[in-house]
């Protein structure tokens, strides 16, 4: 596992810490707040180039763990990866509008 991914993964496991064990059995706007834990425990610096990729990878991986997302089905039939919104502004992230 590269340096990248092992802090990621950390990182993720951190936020996940604080929420209750039973991740199962959460609500929906539990659900959110861990999203937005997730995302706000990213760990780098500037959100580009190859650790901002691990990183999404990372996440992407634990929304499916912990059932935060699901494959959607795109227009020609193919699984593709859904899009996960958080209300919440992340540091050191820009708006585009």
């Amino acid at each position: 596992m590269s340096y990248w991914r092992e802090r990621a993964t950390a990182a993720i496991d951190e936020a996940i810490a604080g929420f209750p064990a039973d991740l199962n059995n959460l609500n929906e706007q539990q659900k959110k707040e861990l999203r937005c834990a997730i995302d706000a425990s990213y760990p780098f610096g500037l959100r580009k180039n190859h650790p901002y990729q691990v990183w999404l990878d990372e996440r992407r991986k634990a929304f499916y763990r912990l059932g935060l997302a699901e494959a959607q089905t795109g227009s020609k039939g193919a699984k593709r990866k859904p899009a996960i919104g958080c209300d919440a502004i992340v540091p050191g992230q820009q708006s585009l509008f």
